[in-house]
């Protein structure tokens, strides 16, 4: 999807690929699987700047990026680190720092129990326990089966990159339209983290949402209106860098 002359880029969170977004209904819209996910190669050490580095090299142009969780700190690093490519950016459900502890603890579980092993308290934390009762629910399918077939030490490094998670002290540098998108019951980024992002980043939008952390695979109607909203926003805003 290109408005204006930039592209609208979804990036998907930790452990899944570009293929989370089919229900989102955002057809047009480019979603990569990034570094070290789904079919491409494992990228044992990568942190996030390297996912952001392979992004931008990946691409081409200027891009609308619009990042969920872990795609939401690799969104942010993309802007601090491309200025010039991102016109504006949607972080959602995604803080600007990390207990370093718990996320390689969640690392470390992942290698020594396998998948399996960690499928289940993962999901909790991505999903309402209304979400996870539904065998037809499409978003809980589509992560459930994704998880189920990765391999474990993939989503270790996965965590190992958001343990370096450190952004909040260059947020402030950021000129450019910023939304930051929370669930009012995601118990992994809970609002007061997303809205610390934006209180961080003059001029951004503070959108609260009835959804959980994997807000854009529970409530994609309402995701998707947020991103529309951004978007129109955009569209309109005195604060566009020329290409």
């Amino acid at each position: 999807m290109t408005t204006s002359g930039a592209t609208l880029v979804l990036l998907h969170p930790v452990g899944l690929d570009g293929g989370a977004f089919a229900h989102l209904g955002l057809d047009d819209a480019l979603t990569p699987t990034l570094l070290g996910h789904g079919s491409r190669a494992r990228a044992e050490g990568m942190t996030l700047r390297d996912v952001a580095d392979d992004l931008a090299q990946t691409t081409e142009g200027r891009l609308d990026v619009v990042g969920f969780s872990f795609g939401g700190m690799v969104a942010m690093e993309l802007a601090l680190s491309y200025p010039d490519r991102v016109r504006s950016l949607v972080v959602a459900c995604a803080p600007a720092t990390v207990d370093p502890e718990v996320v390689l603890a969640r690392a470390a579980a992942a290698e020594e129990l396998g998948m399996a092993g960690v499928l289940d308290s993962t999901l909790a934390r991505w999903f309402t326990p209304d979400a996870l009762a539904d065998p037809a629910h499409p978003g809980v399918a589509y992560a459930r089966a994704t998880l189920s077939a990765l391999d474990p030490r993939r989503f270790a490094d996965g965590w190992r990159a958001i343990a370096g998670l450190d952004v909040a002290s260059r947020l402030w540098t950021l000129d450019l339209p910023v939304t930051c998108l929370a669930g009012e019951k995601d118990v992994s980024a809970p609002p007061r983290a997303v809205e610390q992002v934006a209180t961080s980043i003059a001029g951004a939008r503070f959108v609260l949402i009835d959804a959980p952390h994997m807000a854009f695979l529970e409530q994609p109607d309402l995701v998707a209106d947020a991103i529309r909203e951004h978007l129109r926003e955009v569209a309109t805003s005195k604060r566009r860098r020329s290409p």
